[in-house]
């Protein structure tokens, strides 16, 4: 009997892309002015806590749709994918200053720390499972459940977002799953409000 042809999972690597760029960034940006005016600290708070967020709503629909599934058919793989993730809470907003700023970056790069080897292990050992584990209407609940998840009024945001570090092929790969409706009005839905907002986030304009 052939094996089974593995399905298409190469959406998991682009969206951990995201969470290493979100972090990254802020870092940066809190650095580079750790005790800005009180609106400037509440988007770029607001931002980090939406960053945060995102990586929760796709830690918890792995925890409900994907890891369940592999135990129960690969239980010698049990071990592996029952990794706890750890959360971090980050405190700025109360007083901007150059030390609770670069005590945020460092949080910011202590996340990012303790998440990228569990992106690159994901990646590496869990996701080349799930390929030939899965079907792909399994695989791709997690996307949608990702989706519902996430507050309609930042749904754009959040794939401006993840669309803004693509090369075409890629940035054409992740549009496949919006709807007819929503691509016909990109522009308008995603592409305006994210350059609004990344220009808000980049320059302070």
């Amino acid at each position: 009997m052939p094996e089974a042809q593995p399905i298409d999972v190469r959406d998991m690597a682009i969206v951990h892309r995201t969470f290493r760029n979100v972090y990254e960034e802020s870092a940066r940006l809190v650095r580079a002015a750790p005790a800005p005016p009180p609106g400037r600290v509440t988007f770029l708070a607001d931002h980090i806590d939406f960053g945060i967020a995102m990586l929760h709503v796709h830690h918890e629909g792995e925890d409900e749709l994907l890891y369940p599934k592999l135990i129960e058919r690969v239980p010698e793989q049990a071990a592996m994918t029952e990794q706890v993730d750890h959360e971090h809470q980050l405190t700025w907003r109360g007083r901007p200053s150059a030390e609770t700023g670069e005590a945020l970056a460092a949080a910011l790069d202590h996340l990012n720390s303790v998440v990228q080897p569990h992106l690159d292990d994901e990646e590496q050992k869990v996701v080349p499972l799930a390929a030939v584990t899965l079907t792909q209407q399994e695989w791709d609940a997690m996307g949608k459940h990702a989706v519902a998840s996430i507050p309609r009024n930042k749904r754009g945001i959040a794939f401006g977002m993840l669309l803004d570090p693509l090369n075409q092929p890629d940035r054409a790969y992740m549009m496949r799953v919006l709807p007819a409706p929503v691509r016909m009005l990109y522009p308008v839905l995603i592409d305006r409000p994210w350059k609004k907002y990344a220009a808000t986030l980049r320059t302070g304009t």
